[in-house]
């Protein structure tokens, strides 16, 4: 029986399984750790085999073959090692050959750097010593009349073609003595000539001089896109989005040529893009319209494209054809020829897991030495076109070796002020760069897109998105020799059941929905039996979104927590805090969505493993579309299950992938000595939410439960000492004298353990204002950690405080804002948006911002708005409206024929229930003293100020820097020498 005799279900499960092996012996040849019992083909028989098992089999070793085949490595008892053969290779100095460690299950893998730096090294000292000929020299019809560029192996020449009296390149390698290489070149030379296209330069002639090959080929006068792209240039004539579209363009149509002829040119960089001339029918610039520098005119570009120069690309398709694919090129942007040398020896004779390329440039298959696609040529263009869009590459290091570690590990972060200026087409680029082959548009799709103006998705050979498995399992590419591989074949077979079973429609546009986000929600994980089916037509609503306060977390909340910890990591993606909600349909997702104000959401279930696997479990995940409510993504990862979250954390390294980000540790990221101590921090500041009292003394209990396990833990320490300084601020004044003195000793500790800890630093700087009135310190620290930490909505809501204090409202109100959009399930922090706008005089927009907090149908019930119940009160009594105020607490017993002093008697009995704001109880009893009309005697300003000050709760610089109440209390010498902001002989 043949794969193809198989019925469609059986055939998907058999393929699930050959598809998860491959994949694990990729990753181990790729030098990461990968279960053993995924890459042994005895246990996956034995688990999955059933009545096919010596089927399944028989395809567990093909496909092993064909690793060994592709990879070079071998074994049977689940090591793998590879084989690097010997070589005679000389490398060039744009194409250095690099030894693949060998790596071993489970062992430790140095990072992409340390594992080049060391071959890098030998480079440098390889040359060629064979003789080239000398200027003057006739190869046939050729002579040689100068030097355009050299290289390791070889030269390129300009020359003069005798029988047409013009000028031609002339490139040579010097290789005599190895004729399977000649023969190989001219070979390779000759499927180039075939290669008709404006943008691809043109190829005369080959041939053999004293043993050494050669090609004649088009001499191009111009510029190299490298040269262009130059400040000195860019700074006097910028490169236009239209330049960048054209250009663009014109090498997308080039490519596609070439690939639909079976050439990948695979070093594809700005050095071998030409600008030449102009295009028939174009003007000369007029001297007014030209600059000069240091001797080169720059004409200034019109926006009309016939005044554009035209692309060519050259060394094309000479270098070594097949899977081995890197080099670092270290190439002179001066020379237009510059890569004289990438030839290389033939496949039989290169070492398996050298590679060919450019770092900063090539795709990241090409540098791990996998098998070569065209989607390589595009991962190139996009790294080109991106450096041409936002004047910077895609990919930096100080070293070959360091920016070959950044394209394996790094996402390239636009600049989000030069992506406005054409969104599609900064979207299209960062496709065009995805980790993932598949998920890349091919180079018809680019010119396509580019030419018409808009976005591009993949074509029938791009991604599948869907679950039980992700996109780079289910397509895999065509290997470029061999037909059909194994895997497209079952593919091919079943594709149509697949389809039908999971949903596999829409692929383009769920490519591009991945591609656009920028904002992404996550929801509660549920045990799969706990999701019920709902009647067809029915439309469940979803629940209000409440912090966990101090209750015990469910499984599926820690994993969402642990997801969403994570996701705040990632550069250029919002992420706003984790709060307990579920959802299970479109109609819900859609509203979760909108309440979290996300383009997407990330959700999930989990169930135990079948069969013998205990303290396993499998999580399906998935991303939701905002828009829709749909799948657009989802994938089954098997983990392990209890509360060890640090090993479930590839949970969020797969949805950062999906979404074409890398999930990398933070240099200054602590990790602790037991994993218990990570869950405990986790459950911390799940639980740690500034609508509840209860959840924050519920979170100091699991910081402390984290230092117990590991006394050394610097982000449990800072959490204890954050938490502890935002509960001061809510509780008496004894308990709140503690909490400040607690979170400075915790702080203090957390900080020298890891100085860059953000909680820490936020802390410190809200102690620094608190004691020392130090306002513009701490506006210093918070700025900074804003921008480092742009998910944090506690630095965003401190430092929107801190802006108001010192009287920069704009900002104040944009922190502000970031803050609640950072956490909009928090009604405090609804609240305090409107406290912003009130305190910056702006009543009209206050009072409509807090009332949209309101419910609709007012009861006798006062729920998880009475912050913003609180303010309305305190901002009516303000104004006199004493009735407005009644209005908003239900538990009043007041009407407005019972006269101002027996409201005041009445509010003092429900200022505990329904306080104006998060300030504690005494500052709270300080602005209702300081509003009361009935009182006969008052307590002089200047005693209660200082009673304040004594106790220094963490709200009364706000209040008595910006509280209306506190108008005449700030005046006071105290009130200046405890905040110099408020002292009227200082400048601020």
């Amino acid at each position: 029986m043949n794969l193809s005799d198989l019925p469609a279900r059986e055939l998907a499960r058999l393929d699930a399984v050959c598809l998860e092996y491959e994949s694990s012996l990729r990753q181990v040849a790729d030098g990461e750790p990968a279960p053993s019992d995924l890459t042994s083909i005895q246990s996956l028989v034995e688990r999955h085999g059933g009545e096919h098992a010596d089927l399944l089999r028989s395809e567990l070793e093909a496909i092993r073959a064909e690793i060994d085949g592709d990879l070079g490595v071998h074994g049977d008892s689940g090591e793998l090692t590879q084989v690097l053969a010997t070589s005679n290779d000389t490398p060039s100095r744009d194409a250095a050959a690099l030894d693949t460690p060998a790596a071993a299950i489970g062992g430790a893998t140095p990072s992409g750097e340390a594992r080049v730096k060391k071959a890098l090294a030998k480079v440098a000292s390889n040359g060629s010593s064979d003789s080239l000929p000398p200027l003057g020299t006739e190869i046939g019809p050729y002579r040689l009349d100068g030097v355009l560029g050299r290289g390791g192996m070889g030269v390129v020449y300009r020359a003069t073609d005798t029988r047409l009296e013009r000028s031609v390149a002339v490139k040579m390698l010097s290789i005599d003595g190895q004729p399977n290489l000649v023969e190989r070149f001219q070979r390779e030379a000759k499927a180039v000539a075939s290669l008709t296209h404006p943008n691809i330069v043109e190829l005369f002639d080959v041939g053999v001089h004293e043993g050494m090959p050669y090609a004649v080929m088009e001499h191009l006068r111009g510029e190299t896109l490298m040269r262009r792209m130059e400040s000195r240039r860019t700074d006097v004539a910028p490169i236009t989005t239209q330049m960048v579209r054209y250009w663009g363009r014109q090498l997308a149509e080039a490519l596609a040529t070439s690939h639909a002829s079976g050439v990948i040119h695979r070093d594809l960089k700005p050095e071998n893009v030409m600008l030449v001339g102009r295009r028939s029918g174009s003007t000369t610039p007029s001297p007014a319209t030209s600059q000069t520098i240091s001797g080169h005119s720059l004409a200034m570009q019109s926006s009309n494209e016939s005044s554009l120069p035209s692309v060519k690309l050259f060394d094309f398709g000479l270098s070594r054809v097949g899977r081995v694919v890197f080099g670092p090129g270290e190439s002179d942007p001066e020379n237009q020829h510059d890569d004289a040398g990438n030839e290389q020896a033939d496949e039989t004779k290169t070492r398996a897991g050298m590679i060919l390329g450019t770092p900063g440039y090539m795709a990241p298959e090409q540098a791990r030495g996998e098998t070569v696609t065209p989607a390589a040529d595009v991962f190139s263009l996009g790294c080109v076109l991106f450096e041409a869009f936002y004047g910077r590459p895609a990919f930096t290091g100080k070293s070959p070796a360091s920016r070959y570690a950044a394209v394996l590990e790094k996402s390239p972060l636009p600049d989000p002020g030069r992506r406005r200026d054409d969104i599609a087409l900064a979207d299209l680029i960062m496709a065009m760069m995805s980790k993932t082959p598949s998920k890349r548009p091919t180079a018809a799709t680019v010119m396509t897109a580019l030419s018409s103006g808009g976005s591009a998705s993949p074509q029938s050979t791009g991604e599948t998105l869907a679950l039980p498995m992700d996109d780079a399992q289910l397509k895999q590419p065509v290997q470029a020799a061999g037909g059909v591989s194994r895997r497209r074949f079952a593919e091919m077979v079943g594709g149509s059941f697949a389809g039908a079973l999971f949903g596999l429609s829409g692929l383009g546009n769920n490519w591009a929905k991945l591609h656009q986000i920028r904002s992404i929600g996550v929801l509660s994980f549920t045990q799969k039996s706990e999701v019920e089916p709902a009647t067809p037509g029915e439309r469940i609503a979803l629940a209000d979104s409440q912090p966990a306060g101090g209750r015990m977390l469910q499984r599926g909340e820690l994993l969402a927590s642990l997801v969403s910890n994570e996701l705040t990591r990632l550069d250029g993606l919002s992420v706003p805090k984790y709060v307990p909600m579920t959802a299970s349909y479109p109609d819900q997702y859609r509203e979760a969505a909108s309440r979290l104000e996300v383009d997407a959401l990330v959700t999930g279930t989990f169930t135990e493993a079948p069969g013998s696997q205990k303290g396993v479990m499998d999580v399906t995940i998935q991303i939701i579309c905002a828009q829709t409510g749909t799948q657009i993504w989802g994938k089954v990862i098997r983990t392990t299950a209890g509360d060890n979250l640090i090993e479930q954390t590839d949970l969020a390294r797969q949805v950062a992938s999906a979404i074409n980000r890398s999930l990398l540790q933070h240099p200054g990221e602590s990790k602790p000595g037991e994993p218990g101590a990570f869950t405990c921090l986790l459950k911390g500041r799940t639980q740690a939410d500034p609508d509840s009292i209860a959840g924050m003394r519920s979170a100091l209990k699991c910081f402390q439960s984290a230092l117990s396990e590991d006394p050394n833990y610097g982000p449990a320490h800072a959490g204890y000492g954050l938490t502890s300084l935002t509960l001061a601020g809510r509780v008496g004044d004894d308990e709140a004298q503690n909490l400040v003195k607690q979170a400075r000793t915790s702080v203090q500790i957390a900080l020298e353990l890891d100085r860059s800890n953000v909680e820490a630093n936020l802390a410190s700087a809200m102690l620094t204002y608190l004691s020392l009135g130090d306002l513009k310190q701490a506006r210093g620290v918070l700025s900074g950690l804003a921008k480092s930490s742009p998910n944090s909505w506690q630095v965003h809501h401190q430092l929107g405080w801190v802006e108001l204090m010192l009287r920069d409202d704009p900002k104040g109100i944009r922190s502000l804002v970031n803050a609640a959009s950072l956490h909009p399930s928090s009604k405090l922090l609804q609240s305090d948006l409107a406290r912003g706008l009130w305190f910056v005089g702006n009543r009209r927009r206050a009072l409509t911002q807090a009332t949209a907090v309101m419910p609709q149908n007012e009861g006798d019930t006062i729920g998880p708005e009475s912050f913003s119940r609180g303010f309305l009160i305190d901002l009516h009594e303000h104004s006199g409206d004493l009735e407005s105020a009644a209005v908003l607490d239900p538990g009043l017993k007041w009407a407005a024929g019972d006269g101002v002093d027996r409201y005041w008697e009445q509010r003092e009995t429900r200022l505990e229930t329904l306080p104006y704001g998060p300030y504690g109880p005494t500052l709270n009893e300080t602005i209702l003293q300081l509003r009361r009309t009935d009182v006969a005697i008052r307590e002089p300003a200047e005693q209660r100020l200082a009673k304040l000050l004594q106790t220094r709760s963490p709200m009364l610089p706000l209040l008595l820097i910006k509280h209306p109440q506190f108008v005449a209390m700030r005046t006071l010498p105290a009130a200046g020498e405890a905040f110099p902001v408020l002292d009227p002989s200082l400048s601020w």
